[in-house]
């Protein structure tokens, strides 16, 4: 069955359960500033059935920080129906060659 998300003019959904601390996560994306197909977190790994994103969340230009990355946040379905937050920290090729990325919740 597949799983329902709001169409992109819909408001963005979020997570039901936010880390304290959002956590690093090894991650696989078939093109450099995709979303993940495949991510490793906690010693496992997720396959990817569905991706949603990305939703960029950053601070109004004028507040920023210089040395502040944009992050480009993504819903992300595993394949046994697991929703998780993740975040891309860095723009590749413009902010950084090696974006890291990062688990920042969860979804019922």
């Amino acid at each position: 069955m597949k799983a329902i998300w709001p169409k992109p003019d819909e408001d963005r959904l979020r997570p039901i359960f936010l880390l304290p601390k959002a956590e690093r996560a090894d991650v696989i994306a078939l093109i450099p500033d995709g979303p993940p197909r495949q991510f490793r977190w906690r010693g496992k790994t997720h396959t990817i059935a569905f991706a949603q994103g990305p939703e960029r969340i950053a601070d109004e230009w004028w507040l920023s920080d210089a040395t502040d990355l944009t992050r480009d946040y993504y819903c992300l379905e595993n394949e046994a129906g697991q929703r998780f937050w993740l975040y891309r920290e860095g723009l590749y090729g413009r902010e950084t060659n090696a974006p890291h990325w990062f688990v920042h919740g969860f979804f019922a």
